[in-house]
Formats: C-alpha cells, structure tokens, sequence
C-alpha cells in the first residue's frame, strides 16, 4: 500500500502562542513522516475564515486523513468550519493529555472533549486519540491513515455488476442509493450479453496461450482439456476488457443460469486470473459481499475471496467455507494439489480447486441497508487443514470464539450467505473503518 498523506491542523486556540505548542506539534510531524508518511501542516487557523481555506487546502492537496492536533482548548467555531467544510475526508482527533499539568489552562483536552461533541452533533463521523506523541501514538495515526486511503479508494471505486442478480437470491439485492449515501459506493451495471460478446471476440490463439500459461501453474488437470480451458479463459479476456473500457475496480457476473446451463462455462477461472491482475471479483451480483471483498483486499493489500458457508463441522469446531473453484491460486494450502476439474455438480465449464492454507484469517460481511443503518459483520478465526477430497474453494475455519457462536450470531442478526476472507488480522482496521464511516460493527 502507497504511504498515506495525512493533513496535519494544529488545534489552538489563537490567545496563546506557547513554545510547547510547537514542540510538540515538531514531534508529532516529525515522527509520522519517519513512519513513511507524507504529511501537508498548513497555517495555524486564527478564524473560522483561515479554517475554511484550510480545509480547502486539504481537499486539494489529495490528503487521505485530516488529523485535528489539539494542545490547548480551541475556539470552537474554528474547528466546527474544519469539520464541515472537508466533507468526506476522514477525520481523527488527537488531544494531548494536558499541556502542563500544574497549570491545567489552556487545557487541550477541553478543546478535543468540546470539539467532539460538537463535531458529533454535526453528524460528521471521526475517531479520537489521547496521549503524548510516542511511537506507539504515532504507530496508531499511521494505521488509522491506512485505513482512511482505503475509504477514500472505496468512494471512488466503481463496482461492476454484469447481468441481473441470479434467480431467487433475494439476499444480494439492495438499495444501491442507500449504499452510495452511506460509503460512496458507485455500481455500473453492465449487461451479460456485453461480456459474451467481447469474450467471442478473442482469437483461438490467445485463449490457447492463456490455458498454456495457466496450465504451467496448474499443471493437474482433471477430465478437462486445453482446449475446454482455453474455451473459459475467453470469458477472463472478456471481462478484462470491460474492466479497461468502464474502468471498473472490482465486477461480479450473473453466473448461472445462463453460463452453466445454456452455454456450458463457468466464470470461476476468470474470477482468478482477474485477482492475480489486482481486481476483485464476486460471485452471483452480490453487490455488499464484492463491496466487503475489495475493502479487505484493499486493507491487506492481498487476494480475498467470498465463500458460501457450506458446513457446520462440530466436531471439529469450524465452519466450512467454499464456493465453486475460483479463487486465486496464491491461497492455496499446497498448490501442487490445486487442479482444474469441471464444476462439481453440473459437470460444466473448468474451476480451479484447492484448499486454503492454514492461518489467522478475517471474515467479514458488509449487511445490507436496514431502514438507513449499515452494519459491519466482522470476525477472525484460524484456517485448519482441509481434507484432500473436499471439492471446490475451500476453507475449514474455526471462527472465534466458537463455530456455534459465529453461526449462532449470524442466524440471529441476519447477515446474509456470502461472508468474504482475507489472510491476517485485520478486525482492528475494520473496527477503525466502521468509526469512519458510520457502519456499526457487528462481532460473534
């Protein structure tokens, strides 16, 4: 991930130019900028006038996060200008712990307690932090800032759904507004015959070159031919080329029933080769699960995937997680027993199967909108070894703090059958994410 630029406002109130005050502020800019930060520190604001060409700046400088440093109580008008006038853009407030603790005024703590509730009554959402400038605080601002760039990428992120949602699954289907109001989220809907028509469009020559490559990597082939998969790898030259002419950052395809029953493809292999390029695909046009997939592979800054939840295994304290065959092969658990098999129930098209490697994993699910309320599905687990027969993409996970309680909470909150994974900890950037954007966290 590229280092976040942050735009660093020094929060005084404008009676009292004290030495401290620059002391620290050096401190606090010099640090984050050793920790690979590029930071922007305009003027400090005098008036709520100087606070709007502030945030102007800040706009137009293309920072990732407005960080509000305060050492003194501020005047409020000040700071409520800032707030308002930088819009979307991700806000943290930082309050020093006091600025001389024998002589409580000027006292930055009152300036970030009153700035907050007001910045609170705004409607405007930030996260807050209190302490002297350490590594440790600065550590903090930093990974906050991460995740403000990944906001900032969503809301300019352009999600492409081709075709209609598949028949019946009326838990994919949202409101797309209320989703735009709420995170920025832009869907361009494309139609299925667009994808065939540039997939047909592809010469015999490339789609045999792409099944040699993809044979190379996978070299176990089972039932299948070259040609079948050369066959498929059109639709991934199909689905590239809309990527590049509508500039989409992540898809998903209406993959049955037209692909598996009328035309005799799957999307899966294009659904991992398209990861290997950098773009997050779904399955079945599920807007919030494509949406949940390309913030934790952009949190990550690696391959997630979306799965079914395809098993209760109580004996082994897990929940087994699969879909067809079409994840990127990087995740698998020992890729020299990944293969390409045709689907395993309809015998269709060609899917990449494996199961996943063992490790510490995220799960999430973006819930759909609820009456304007956005929630967050969040939870981390271990990915245990799969058994060699198991078909598909697979992963055997032992959710925390149990199996039963992660089905249990689902089944009780209603989150819908499509939950994403991704390798690492990330349930404290999610948790930040949710801060930022008004989502309400929902953990087993």
């Amino acid at each position: 991930m590229a280092a976040p630029k942050i735009g660093f406002v020094t929060c005084i109130h404008p009676y009292y130019d004290l030495p401290e005050v620059r002391k620290h502020c050096d401190a606090a800019i010099a640090g984050l900028e050793r920790a690979g930060c590029e930071v922007v520190a305009p003027r400090i604001a005098e008036t709520a006038g100087d606070a709007a060409e502030i945030a102007a700046q800040l706009k137009t400088s293309g920072v990732d996060l407005a960080l509000l440093f305060f050492c003194t109580w501020v005047a409020e008008d000040i700071t409520l200008t800032l707030a308002r006038e930088i819009g979307e853009l991700p806000l943290l407030l930082w309050g020093l712990p006091y600025l001389d603790q024998d002589v409580p005024m000027p006292s930055p703590i009152s300036g970030l307690t009153a700035s907050g509730s007001n910045i609170r009554r705004l409607g405007k959402p930030f996260v807050h932090l209190v302490g002297q400038v350490t590594s440790g605080k600065v550590q903090s601002v930093v990974r906050s800032a991460r995740v403000a760039a990944v906001v900032q990428k969503l809301r300019q992120a352009r999600f492409g759904l081709v075709g209609a949602p598949c028949p019946g699954m009326i838990d994919v289907t949202c409101d797309e507004a209320e989703l735009a109001r709420a995170l920025g989220v832009t869907a361009v809907h494309l139609e299925l015959d667009a994808l065939m028509a540039a997939a047909s469009r592809t010469s015999a020559e490339e789609a045999m070159r792409l099944a040699a490559e993809l044979a190379a990597q996978v070299p176990r082939m089972e039932a299948v031919t070259a040609e079948v998969v050369a066959e498929n790898l059109r639709l991934y030259v199909g689905m590239k080329q809309l990527v590049e002419r509508h500039h989409l950052d992540a898809y998903c395809v209406r993959c049955w029933p037209e692909l598996r029953s009328q035309i005799d493809l799957t999307v899966c292999l294009t659904h991992c080769r398209m990861s290997e390029d950098g773009i997050t695909g779904a399955c079945e046009i599920d807007l919030p699960a494509l949406v949940t997939t390309y913030l934790l592979s952009q949190l990550a800054g690696a391959p997630a995937f979306s799965f079914d939840i395809t098993g209760f295994l109580e004996e082994e304290g897990a929940i087994q997680f699969a879909h067809c065959g079409a994840a990127n092969a990087a995740l698998a658990g020992d890729p020299k027993k990944a293969a390409l098999r045709r689907h395993m129930r309809t015998g269709k098209g060609v899917t990449l199967e494996f199961g996943f490697r063992e490790g510490t994993v995220t799960l999430a699910k973006l819930l759909l909108p609820d009456g304007g309320r956005m929630r967050l599905f969040v939870a981390r687990g271990q990915v245990i070894p799969t058994g060699e027969r198991v078909r598909g993409s697979v992963a055997t996970v032992r959710p925390e703090p149990s199996a039963a309680v992660f089905l249990d909470k689902m089944l009780r909150e209603g989150v819908e059958h499509h939950v994403a994974l991704v390798y690492g900890d990330w349930t404290r950037e999610l948790s930040r994410l949710c801060e930022f954007t008004g989502l309400e966290p929902l953990m087993p």
